[in-house]
Order: C-alpha cells, then structure tokens, then sequence
C-alpha cells in the first residue's frame, strides 16, 4: 500500500512554496500477489548518500546478496537474488532490459555506470514465477524513472565524503500542454580506497514525453555517460613497491580480453580504462479497444579504451579499443482488464553482439606474445519469447495466476578451437570451428493466494524457467577448455545447453496488527544443467554444464509504522546451495555448495520522515561467513581448477556488521526555492569486511552534501 501525505508549506506565509513529501511505502492489509513477490524501494526515501548506487540502496533487502567491489569500481556480479546473480535475472528500467552481452571485459550490468538521478523506485521481484519475464531463473529488478512533473521544477544537489568522493548533480522536468521533458546532468568522482581505483564519470540524460488523448503516450529516453575507470593493482606488504596508504588487496585489470604478462610483472599505477555507453529507447502506450497496448524498442552503444603501464618499468604496455556491446531488442506487452480476469500476452525479441578489439599500441618487446585483434561479431546471439498469462480472482478469497511461455535461443559464430594438448596440457594447436546453438523450452507458470482471514493469506507458486547460455560462455565452452582432447583426463562434458529450473516457493503474510505486516517464505529450485565457468584451465578457461545445483532458503520479513512520522523494518533470510554431478572443480573435495554466498543475514533500520522533507535513517547488516576456493595464488569465486598435481583450498571471508547513517533537513523555504541539508556515515563502527574475497571494503565514511529544489 503506498501512501502519499499532502502538500505541505515549507513555512507559514502562503507565497512561501509547498514541498511535496516523499511517498511512504509499507505493506498495508492487502491480498499478496499470486504473480510475483515484488518489493518497492523508493530510491527518494532510502537516503542517496554521495555517489549513491542501485545496489547501495538495495543492500537491506531480504534474499539479496551484494558484492561491491568499490566505491566506484566496476564488476560483474555484483547484485544476486536467492544467490543468482545479473547473468541470470533481468535488469529493466522503465520495462527495457540493460542486461549486455557482458564479453571482452564487458559487463552483464554495469551498476556504477548506471545514474539514479531519474530513478524513482526499485522493484525486486524474487524468482522467475512470472511468465512476463524470460531468460531468467533469479527474478527481475525493475527500475522505474520519476514521472514529468506537472509544473515546472528544478533539483540541484552536491556532496562529499571519505577518499575525495565528489558528486554534483542536476535535473529539470515539466509539462506544457501535451509535451513534457525530464532533463539531467550529473559527475562522480573518487580516489577510491583501494591502491589505483580511482574513477570519474559524467552523464547526461533526458526523456522526452508525448501525450495524446487519455490514454496515449510517446516516450523517447537517452543516456549517455563517459568514464575513466582505474585498474586496481595488488598491493602486498612483502612486495618492493608496497604503498602503506592502501590496504592489502588483490589486483584486477578490469577489462578483456585476457593478457599474458611476462613472468614477474603485471598491470600497475596508471593503468585504467575510458568508456562511453550510450542507451536509447523508445516506447509507446496506447489503449487499443479494450487492450493495453505497450511497444518498447531499445540499443545499447558502448565503447572503451584500455591503456596498460607495467608495474616494473612503469613505461605503457598497450592501448587498445574494444567495442564490448552492441546490443538491441524489442518488447510488446498487451493487457485485457475485466472484471474477475486481467488477461496478458507479449512478445520480445533481444539481439547482443559486440566489435571486437583493435590494438593500437603494443610495446615492442614486452609481451611474450603479443595480444591480438578480435573480430566483430553482431548478432551473436538472438533471443526471443512469447508469453501469455491470466490472474483470476476465483472469489473474495482466492486469487489464482497461471502463465506460459515459450523462449527460443539461437547462437552461431566462428571460434579458435583447441585441435589437443601435449602431455603438460599445453594446446598443441587451434583451428576455426563454425558452431551453431539453437534450442527452445516452454514454462509453465502457476501461483495461488488463499486469504484463511482478512489478516492472514497463504501463497504457494510453482513454475518452470530456463536460461541460456550468456554470450562469452557460449563462446568459451567451444574456445576454451577440452577436456575430451586432454589424454590426462578421462572427462567427457555433455553437449552445452540452457539451465532447466523447477522452482517452488510457499508462505504466508500476516497483518493483524494494525501498520504491522510480517511475511514468510520458503523457496526451492531445483536447477538441472546449471552452467559453470572456471579459469585456470588452458586455455584460459573451461565451460560446462553441472548435473543439477538446489538453492533452498527461507526468508522472514517485516515492517511497521511505529508513529506517524516513524517506521522501522526487519529481515532474515537463510539459504543453501548445494552441487550434483560437477566434474571439473577441484574445490568438490572440501564442498558441494557454491562459494561466496552466505548461508545467513540479518537486517534491521528505522525511518524518520516529516512532511517538509526532513528525514533520518539508520540500517544495519549481518552477513554470515563465507567460503571461497583458492588455488595456486588465486581466488575464485566460480571455483577452481582441477589439474594433476594441485590441491585447492576454501579460504574463508570473515562474518561482518555495518551500520550507516543518514539524514535530510530542510534549512530554508523562500519564494520559490527550498534547500536541503543532508549528510551521515557509512560503515559507522569501521569494520573492516570484504564482500569479495581479497578486495576489502570502504572504511569510515563521512559525507555532507545539499540539495536545492526549484
């Protein structure tokens, strides 16, 4: 249930502007869906702290695990529902996918990229139990962009914190008749805390609005954001060039394709990349007689430099350009509301392909075998999906939901393949091979709600779902590790294929008391053909498909409004994972669940929030140990390899707990202009944590910041 408080005068004189609260989200005393589990994160009232991501405002919801790796430091995988991670949920905003092609160094989700300036709310959907959504088994995170104002209004806002952390943004919306545009600008800047992280990116963006009739509405988007991202390098007491001012941490070059350094050296300070991405799309919505009608069309433009210094000599090693994504796709959504029925069906289709790499500077000398350039490759996959789905309210107490769905997949492109290995393991050769995926899979969808009273429903949902083979693991199952043509081992993978789930999940919502909504849910998914991906195998990797992977948890969850300017929340959520059938992981000995996730947390905060705008926030977060493999000198969280003559070891990442303020006040209301003064902590007890193993996080930070509203 969202409430929305009133307009409220910043100060007594009439001529003096009204500032509009922020919507206030708690689950009131409704019936669940039979859909979906969605939760609502206002982005507004979850406190934007200077250089605030996504992910930050998402890091206290309940199933989710989230991996940063800096402040604003790229990486994949950094946001997993019930442990699954963007490679196997849908990323939308404003109902366009912003998943990539995630090759070459590219990502799948580029979370720091991403401005939340227009952002307006996240919506977590659990589980891949609607049919609306394909090509995923974790869920859905769907962001929604601020509606145009309706009269003209302006926002400028400024912060800083801990490690020369600086943002600046501004946005102008408003409506004229049947034309409406919503305008920003907005840069980030740090030093980072880790030894050569520092980043600077701008972006611009604006939507542009047409209105016809009551019902009819053109939308045009367009993004466009310019980074300078550093590569992270390893930084070791027992190394010659330790730098005291940076913790110890792992090094990562950040970008693709791989690179062979000679013996003893590595990427070092200076090193870093430049990119510019592009995002456009255009929608339309219109009543059709009795349908809903929705059209999106959609491209991703990204591009990037990467220029290398080595961290012996100091001298530049490469500069090369790569064209990591180029990718674009359409979407159609039709819905028949009646009375007890509300009918659906769509199509998509999504097209990723990239450019390839071109070296346009390389040391002469330096490498052992100089990179090479890639090629391009548009269209290297193709996806698309039907679907059509009905809710059904059967009775004053039953809601039931059915869907299906039916994705298609199909991939071709020529790779260098290995044609065998010496006795040391060493290819003894490669040659093209034209490879051809193409397979489709129908899912059934099934969810019920029962309400036993007013104040107590049940729910249960069951469906099928599958994803296929993202874009560098298809590549990588022909052009990377064989183990057929390897004479030291005796392991046959089966032919690639896309993950086949089962998933199950059953709870029930509790609202008796009055502004107090507890939930509890328990979920099973049961995934065959899981893919998995592992480095250290010649060449560089190996791609194969595990037998069957089980996530089981259960999750526990309550809000309340305390008073009528204050509202707490609480979640725990518990979880599993374990492996059948995995033949080439050399952790399997020590363990049969997937490393780095937790198999516990806990979160808790309370809100403070007036009419004027004014608000404080505190939040906390547990999270249980974990365990990643390790072997040879290198961790990885997608396990390790298993060759003759090593042994691998699971090192543990210690349990943690955070807790960071935040806080908003409004220091003057004049004629037409009111200004903020917001400003808190984060990490308050300076805990020293990794979310990912060997890459600690943020100590200390405070932040100030202000925001004037026109």
């Amino acid at each position: 249930m969202a409430i929305s408080a009133p307009a409220v005068s910043g100060a007594e004189e009439p001529e003096q502007p009204a500032y509009q609260m922020e919507e206030i989200v708690f689950t009131g005393a409704q019936i669940p869906s039979p859909e979906a589990d969605t939760q609502t994160i206002r982005m507004e009232s979850a406190g934007r702290a200077v250089v605030t991501t996504v992910p930050d405002a998402m890091d206290t919801t309940a199933g989710i695990d989230i991996q940063r790796r800096g402040i604003l430091t790229p990486k994949n995988s950094q946001v997993r529902l019930r442990g699954l991670d963007e490679r196997r949920s849908q990323i939308l905003l404003n109902g366009r996918p912003l998943n990539g092609t995630g090759v070459m160094g590219g990502y799948f989700v580029d979370w720091t990229a991403l401005s939340t300036q227009q952002i307006d709310t996240v919506d977590i959907t659990k589980g891949a139990f609607s049919a609306k959504h394909g090509n995923s088994l974790g869920g859905a995170v769907s962001m929604t962009s601020n509606p145009p104002e309706k009269n003209f209004e302006a926002r400028i806002s400024t912060g800083y914190k801990r490690y020369n952390t600086f943002s600046a943004d501004a946005s102008v919306s408003g409506r004229q008749d049947a034309f409406a545009a919503s305008l920003s600008a907005g840069h980030k800047r740090t030093d980072g805390h880790l030894r050569n992280s520092g980043a600077e990116r701008t972006d611009v963006a604006g939507r542009f609005h047409y209105f016809w009739g009551d019902d009819g509405e053109l939308q045009l988007s367009l993004r466009h954001s310019t980074g300078d991202y550093q590569m992270p390098v390893e930084n070791r007491k027992n190394m010659a060039d330790y730098d005291s001012n940076f913790p110890e941490h792992a090094g990562d070059y950040l970008a693709g394709p791989g690179i062979t350094f000679p013996t003893g050296d590595s990427h070092g300070d200076r090193s870093f990349f430049h990119k510019e991405r592009t995002e456009a799309d255009l929608q339309a919505q219109k009543q059709i007689g009795s349908l809903d009608s929705e059209l999106i069309t959609y491209i991703n433009y990204e591009d990037r430099t990467d220029t290398l210094y080595s961290r012996k000599t100091g001298e530049k090693i490469l500069e090369r350009d790569a064209v990591p994504d180029r990718s674009w796709g359409w979407k159609t959504n039709f819905a028949r509301p009646g009375k007890n029925h509300q009918i659906g069906f769509g199509a998509e289709g999504n097209y990723q392909g990239y450019g390839g790499t071109d070296n346009t500077y390389i040391r002469p000398g330096y490498f052992p075998k100089a990179p090479a350039d890639g090629d391009d490759d548009w269209d290297a996959t193709r996806w698309h999906g039907v679907y059509v789905d009905d809710t059904w309210d059967v009775s004053q107490k039953t809601d039931v939901y059915a869907g299906l769905r039916y994705d298609d997949y199909k991939g071709d492109r020529t790779v260098d393949a290995v044609t065998g290995y010496n006795a040391n393991g060493k290819p003894l050769g490669f040659e093209d091979q034209k490879v051809d995926f193409h397979e489709g899979v129908v899912q059934p969808k099934l969810g019920l709600v029962y309400s036993l009273q007013p104040w107590l429903s049940v729910y249960g949902r069951a469906g099928r779902a599958a994803r296929f083979p993202d874009n560098p693991a298809f590549y990588w199952y022909y052009a990377g590790y064989q183990p057929e043509l390897d004479s030291r081992t005796n392991v046959t993978r089966k032919d690639l294929t896309y993950e086949d789930a089962m998933q199950y999940e059953a709870g029930a919502e509790y609202t008796g008391l009055k502004n107090l909504t507890v939930s509890a849910t328990v979920y099973h998914y049961r995934v065959e053909d899981y893919i998995r991906w592992i480095f250290g195998y010649a060449p560089s990797r190996v791609v194969y498909n595990v037998d069957r992977v089980d996530f089981t948890g259960a999750e526990i969850d309550a809000t309340a409004s305390l008073t009528k300017h204050i509202s707490a929340f609480a979640n725990f959520a518990w979880q599993d994972t374990q492996k059948h059938g995995d033949v080439l992981d050399a952790s399997n000995t020590l363990s049969d669940s997937l490393p780095e996730l937790p198999e516990y947390k806990f979160n808790c905060g309370l809100s403070w929030q007036r009419p004027d705008g004014a608000m404080a926030r505190v939040k906390l977060r547990w999270v249980d140990e974990r365990q990643v493999p390790y072997l040879a000198g290198t961790a990885s969280p997608d396990g390790a390899a298993q060759l003759p003559g090593t042994t691998a070891e699971l090192r543990e990442m210690d349990d943690f707990i955070t807790m960071d303020l935040f806080f908003k006040y409004p220091v003057f209301a004049h004629l037409d202009c009111t200004g903020f003064l917001t400003g808190g902590v984060e990490n308050l007890m300076d805990e020293t944590y990794q979310e990912e193993y060997d890459f600690p996080a943020p100590g200390r930070s405070f932040h100030i910041g202000a925001e004037l509203v026109f």
